[in-house]
């Protein structure tokens, strides 16, 4: 299967679509000695605890139902499609995708750069991006200020709507724009006083709560995942509780979300 869902992959290699391999329920190492054994180089995901899986509208993948294909369209919809026809299905929905970035005119030296931009990887590409802008060769400080442009206006938006939500009075969700931005756009030219703001906005009673919401619901999370039948039914245990006790918390109503969904099943 593999060979041939990587030969569909090459051929799109220079278009706007990314193939990412997702995995139900099996621990991350498994995941990766199966894909170095298979020699398959996407990018992928184990879904421990199939939130993934769910949040697609995705049968449960079993050994009776080993594996399920979706494409995602510019506009966030999902379609189904199958091994056998993924081919056929990007060719009706490719023409309306599109960079975030054009390539054109980027240095085969910045490509990786570009890919992680790309994607959102923003991160990984930030080394790359500060030497190449300083780059004696015009084409490559031109293809680094292009790629620089676009995260900085990603970063830009991120901090300014994290400054209105703080204004606002929307502690939470100031911090969740402040601490994000940290994280991803660490190694750019961030606010100097944002991980001061953090800390302080990490002291509101309202973002203790949340996150303490949140430490509960990846503890559940990582019991849904387990191998027993007693390790996920105490998962949901604690997704209850949670949804009942912390309904007010952005991790709460996640909880009540699976709980939903694993009834559906």
């Amino acid at each position: 299967m593999w060979p041939g869902l990587q030969a569909v992959a090459s051929k799109y290699q220079d278009k706007p679509v990314l193939f990412l391999a997702v995995n139900s329920g099996t621990p991350r190492f498994e995941v990766q000695s199966y894909l170095k054994k298979n020699r398959v180089t996407w990018p992928a995901i184990a879904d421990l605890d199939r939130s993934f899986e769910r949040s697609c509208g995705v049968p449960p993948v079993t050994l009776k139902n080993i594996y399920q294909v979706r494409i995602m369209k510019p506009d966030g919809k999902l379609i189904s499609s199958s091994p056998t026809r993924m081919e056929q299905a990007l060719g009706g929905v490719i023409g309306a995708a599109k960079w975030n970035v054009d390539p054109v005119g980027i240095p085969a030296s910045l490509k990786t750069a570009w890919f992680q931009v790309e994607f959102g990887n923003f991160t990984r590409a930030a080394t790359a991006l500060k030497k190449a802008g300083k780059s004696r060769k015009p084409e490559t400080k031109q293809g680094a200020r292009k790629l620089l442009d676009y995260v900085e206006g990603k970063m830009n938006k991120q901090i300014e709507a994290a400054k209105a939500a703080e204004s606002d009075g929307k502690v939470w969700q100031a911090y969740r724009g402040y601490s994000d931005a940290a994280i991803r756009f660490k190694g750019y030219e961030l606010p100097r006083d944002i991980t001061a703001t953090v800390k302080k906005l990490r002291t509101d009673k309202a973002v203790k709560a949340e996150l303490t919401a949140l430490r509960i619901l990846a503890a559940a999370r990582k019991k849904l995942g387990g191998k027993s039948v007693s390790a996920r039914k105490a998962g949901f245990r604690t997704l209850e509780r949670l949804a009942d006790k912390q309904s007010d918390t952005q991790a709460g109503q996640e909880a009540q979300r699976l709980i939903d969904a694993l009834n559906k099943q």
